[in-house]
């Protein structure tokens, strides 16, 4: 494999406005590293980086934190990688996709590998209330029925 560079391929949902940063040794997306909700994406065989790109990939989840299209994206991810500077053309220069970008970010869900675990706490935590509150629900009922029960046997006792 050869040096790792940056390459981009326009965003389908975008209608081709908007681009994915990779890093490729060989200029195919198939083979690539890169930055998404999810974290570091690897693809195919991966990239050959030198030794001080691969120390900045290392070190990128904790040193910047989860993905976000507007503060943390795919372009900065690869541009920080490959020369140790973060840059977007796309959020730090043109205004449509900067703006489509920061009110992308309001409402993306964002489950990157440190992200998960929060996530997962979170669903956890959603999942237990909401069997709680069933199990609530089902004993008031049984409470209602058990009233509603006794006062037919008392009045057809009479």
């Amino acid at each position: 494999m050869s040096t790792a560079s940056i390459y981009h391929i326009s965003i389908q949902t975008t209608a081709g406005l908007a681009h994915h940063y990779f890093i490729s040794s060989d200029g195919t997306f198939e083979n690539s590293l890169g930055w998404g909700p999810k974290g570091i994406e690897y693809k195919g065989e991966g990239v050959t980086l030198t030794p001080v790109q691969q120390k900045r990939l290392e070190e990128y989840p904790e040193k910047f934190g989860e993905y976000n299209i507007y503060n943390n994206n795919c372009e900065m991810f690869a541009w920080y990688i490959i020369t140790g500077k973060r840059h977007s053309g796309q959020t730090q220069t043109n205004y449509f996709t900067a703006f489509g970008a920061k009110i992308i970010s309001l409402g993306q869900p964002v489950l990157t590998v440190r992200g998960m675990e929060g996530y997962q706490w979170e669903q956890a935590i959603a999942k237990k209330l909401n069997e709680d509150l069933e199990n609530a629900r089902r004993e008031r009922w049984k409470q209602a029925q058990a009233k509603t029960d006794e006062f037919w046997r008392k009045r057809d006792s009479k």
